[in-house]
């Protein structure tokens, strides 16, 4: 053998000694160190989905009535109805949700975030006047407004705001379909502006961003309605609602 070879082989055999005194319990680099926890972790909880499925031994574990399921309410503005894995535990994993919407005359779905899904919001039935829906792109981009009505749909990409206003005096009654199972929602005003509001040394700061005083902040999120809310007084007195 070559001394060149003779070195490589050497090398080579210190290499996978070294490698076999670490997998029989000498400390591993942090790194590998967590690739094998990560890997343990996901051969656990991750069976194939027919074994999954499998723990569900009840046919009608895969059917769900949304009809007949607790409604988000809101102020008064309309309903929610959500279907995802938090509801139907068969579905975790499927990436697919949905919700069914309802909006009173005027009612407004309050500007909102989906950080694991995009939207698609179908209509099947509205008013004439037809449902308004926004997003708002990324700062630096547009906001993309539409007014859709029966038998339209439009779509809201993840993680960015939008909203659902029913510009008509009758109910609109829509299906959104989600991509992701757990989907979350975030509605700006209720949630991200009243959480920043009440966190510890942020108020002075949000008062500062919306250019008002902290009493001023204070009343404002105060005043918040919960969605979906009732929407515009112009709307309202215009549908000769109270």
């Amino acid at each position: 053998m070559s001394p060149v070879s003779k070195t490589v082989c050497l090398a080579a055999c210190g290499l996978a000694l070294g490698l076999q005194s670490a997998s029989a319990g000498a400390p591993l680099p942090n790194k590998h160190r967590q690739l094998q926890e990560a890997a343990a972790v996901v051969s656990f909880a991750l069976p194939t989905r027919a074994a999954f499925r499998a723990q569900f031994v009840n046919n009608e574990d895969f059917t769900f009535n949304i009809d007949a399921s607790k409604a988000t309410t809101g102020n008064g503005g309309g309903s929610a109805q959500t279907l995802s894995a938090a509801q139907l535990p068969s579905l975790t994993g499927e990436k697919v949700a949905m919700v069914k919407l309802v909006l009173q005359p005027c009612g407004i779905n309050l500007p909102h975030v989906h950080p694991r899904a995009t939207e698609i919001l179908y209509v099947i039935d509205a008013p004439a006047e037809g449902v308004l829906t926004a997003f708002v792109e990324e700062n630096g981009g547009r906001t993309i407004e539409n007014t859709i009505v029966t038998g339209e749909a439009a779509f809201f990409p993840q993680g960015l705001t939008h909203v659902q206003v029913n510009m008509g005096c009758a109910p609109a009654t829509m299906i959104a379909a989600l991509g992701s199972d757990d989907f979350g929602v975030q509605t700006i005003t209720s949630a991200a502006l009243k959480g920043l509001a009440a966190a510890e040394g942020l108020g002075e700061g949000l008062a500062a961003a919306l250019g008002i005083a902290q009493d001023q902040l204070a009343l404002l999120v105060g005043g918040f309605p919960d969605g979906p809310a009732i929407g515009a007084a112009e709307c309202r007195q215009r549908c000769g609602l109270p």
